[in-house]
């Protein structure tokens, strides 16, 4: 079984995902941040413009991180990506269609307490849906612990429990 973990404070934890259709090639992004109560904090999703299902989680992960970097100095990315957390621990820049997106993480990390880790899907669940919702929706939509979708504070408290 795999299982969501709160981070200790005063760490949060920044959990993203990207969506991406090959028949349609319609793609979303979506991310939230918790506290070390897995209680959530802020959450969005987003259509966006993608050529890859990579391309979408690092897209998601950009926004993921302008929404936690306003907040909050120590960030924990758990992503179930494992292709990205590689990247992203290697200090490699990945492919060459991508390097803008990677420098700007890169740069946007440099002065923040950041660690990085690999969630199986299972575990991103709340991610996940949003990802899926952002490819629906109209324009980027931010949430807090009032104004998120109920089926995502389900998602959130079942992960707390």
């Amino acid at each position: 079984m795999v299982l969501w973990h709160p981070p200790d404070a005063p760490w949060v934890k920044l959990n993203t995902n990207g969506a991406f259709s090959i028949s349609t090639l319609e793609a979303g992004k979506g991310g939230l941040v918790r506290g070390s109560d897995g209680g959530l904090l802020w959450a969005f999703r987003s259509p966006i413009v993608a050529s890859s299902s990579f391309e979408a989680e690092l897209l998601a992960l950009i926004r993921g991180l302008e929404m936690a970097m306003e907040f909050f100095t120590h960030i924990w990315i758990e992503l179930d990506s494992a292709a990205l957390v590689i990247l992203l621990s290697s200090r490699q820049l990945g492919s060459v269609d991508l390097r803008h997106h990677m420098a700007l993480i890169r740069s946007m990390i440099a002065q923040r307490h950041v660690r990085f880790s690999h969630i199986y899907r299972e575990g991103n669940r709340a991610a996940d849906f949003l990802a899926g919702r952002g490819v629906q929706t109209p324009a980027l939509t931010y949430y807090d612990p009032i104004s998120a979708p109920r089926y995502l504070k389900a998602l959130v408290r079942m992960d707390q429990l």
